[in-house]
């Protein structure tokens, strides 16, 4: 990207580039989308102030085209770049009755970072529930300490890691630098589809768009993510008046600092898809349904039978959204991952590591929240794609492939990587504008929606439900 214009310039090529041809657009981009307040600088080479803008900028983007279509009225999108900035780790800013709340649990996560191999390569074991941590340490053969981590994956080999850790469908991988990424068979898979990708997989009538008062008040949301990234498409949809029930099982919980951020604005019930009545009830859901959005492992869902071929059956005209760590397709189709992983693989940590030890971006959190935003903005031209010609449609993105785009977008000219140099805390240039809320937990703190829209601004109606306390059903309108 030219590093030569200004950021909202660079912004609004990404976005461009993301939202496709500018055949699909009537207007310069630049005349809806507007960027302001001072970006804030992270103490990394890539560009995260504008990855975060461009990708709020596309799905808010996306939005103003399905209420253009709806009422023939235009809008403009602001950005403010601190809230985008602060967009890719909200939880950090977010606040209980006044108190900030841990990211991990330490009674159940594993102690996740880099650990040197055998060969000198570096590996990052990830052990987010109970059952993924006992799996690590039943398989390293060690205790839940980073000493212990350390010895242990110092007695292995990069390679046959990160193989013993796929076979027993554990997530882990070791750094990889972007040239050997692209140079791996899903690294050269993934960077030749685009970042947000779209699949037409049934015929169906066309359904107009329609709005009133808000863009997406006609439609419904089933949200089948969980932790990050898929919540958090269906959270972006509720900014703007969709009607989100989030389902979840009641034995595979997210953690509570992830519930109360990706929970808002939805009502969320408890399913069982391992039992044939709830297997029924989701069924009706989906057939009720305009958007699906999971974030499973690939092929979880469609051995349930609620894969994105088996939701266009039910509801003809559904959009399916897939959240992946590596993608759906190639030699790593059926790897989980998280996070930290898309930017082990990619290069990003790599790079932010300099000549020393990888590390991952200073907000520690890159791929979940921009992939959601991605998800979001993909769902939405799916929709607009169906209010014009009909069909059903797969919306696919990755963590992966998210770190491959912002590696895509270029890097700070004037960074140092001079490893022995301190690193500043990621917050301590941030500032953002936050909102409070009552709920069920007290009353909170978290940031607002970020793209603000002319005509209808966004909000979320509910606060953060607990898990469960709502019954699995659309409401009645």
């Amino acid at each position: 990207m030219d590093s030569s214009i200004s950021l909202a310039g660079q912004a609004h090529q990404a976005v461009a580039a993301l939202l496709g041809t500018p055949a699909a657009w009537d207007e310069p981009i630049a005349s809806r989308l507007r960027f302001h307040g001072e970006p804030p600088v992270f103490d990394s080479p890539h560009l995260l102030t504008l990855s975060a803008g461009a990708a709020i900028g596309a799905y808010a983007l996306a939005i103003e085209r399905w209420w253009h279509l709806a009422t023939g009225q235009r809008q403009t999108v602001a950005i403010d770049w601190m809230q985008a900035a602060c967009s890719l780790n909200p939880g950090h800013f977010q606040k209980q009755s006044g108190y900030v709340l841990p990211a991990l649990s330490l009674l159940t996560e594993l102690k996740a970072d880099f650990y040197q191999t055998a060969d000198q390569r570096w590996f990052f074991p990830i052990g987010s529930y109970p059952h993924l941590r006992d799996g690590v340490l039943d398989l390293l053969q060690c205790p839940n300490n980073a000493a212990s981590l350390g010895a242990a994956i110092g007695r292995w080999n990069s390679h046959d890691l990160e193989e013993a850790f796929a076979a027993h469908k554990l997530p882990g991988a070791y750094a990889r630098s972007r040239e050997e990424w692209l140079a791996h068979p899903q690294g050269r898979l993934l960077a030749s589809r685009p970042v947000i990708e779209i699949q037409k997989i049934d015929d169906s009538a066309p359904e107009p768009a329609r709005a009133a008062n808000r863009p997406l008040e006609y439609l419904r949301v089933l949200d089948l993510g969980h932790v990050i990234a898929g919540p958090v498409v269906a959270r972006t949809l509720a900014e703007h008046g969709a009607d989100v029930l989030r389902v979840t099982s009641p034995f595979m919980q997210d953690p509570f600092r992830q519930t109360i951020d990706t929970n808002i604005g939805k009502r969320s019930a408890f399913l069982d898809l391992d039992r044939a009545v709830d297997c029924q009830r989701a069924r009706e859901l989906i057939a009720g349904a305009d958007v699906v959005v999971q974030s499973w492992r690939p092929g979880s869902m469609a051995r349930r039978g609620f894969g994105p071929g088996e939701a266009a059956a039910i509801r003809p005209g559904v959009v399916y959204v897939s959240v992946t760590a590596y993608g759906d397709e190639g030699p790593w189709a059926t790897r989980g991952g998280f996070e930290q992983l898309g930017q082990t693989v990619s290069g990003v940590a790599v790079r932010e590591g300099g000549a020393g030890r990888p590390r991952v971006v200073p907000p520690y959190l890159l791929n979940d929240y921009l992939t959601g935003y991605l998800g979001a903005a993909g769902a939405m031209l799916a929709l607009i794609r169906r209010a014009r010609e009909g069909g059903s449609y797969h919306v696919k993105v990755s963590l992966a492939r998210t770190s491959m785009w912002v590696q895509e977008l270029g890097g700070e000219p004037a960074f140092d990587d001079d490893p022995r140099r301190p690193r500043r805390h990621f917050a301590e240039a941030l500032a953002p504008t936050l909102e409070v809320r009552q709920s069920a937990y007290g009353p909170l703190e978290q940031l607002p929606p970020v793209a603000q829209l002319s005509l209808t601004p966004p909000r979320w109606d509910l606060p953060p439900a607990p898990n469960g306390a709502h019954p699995p059903a659309w409401r009645s309108n």
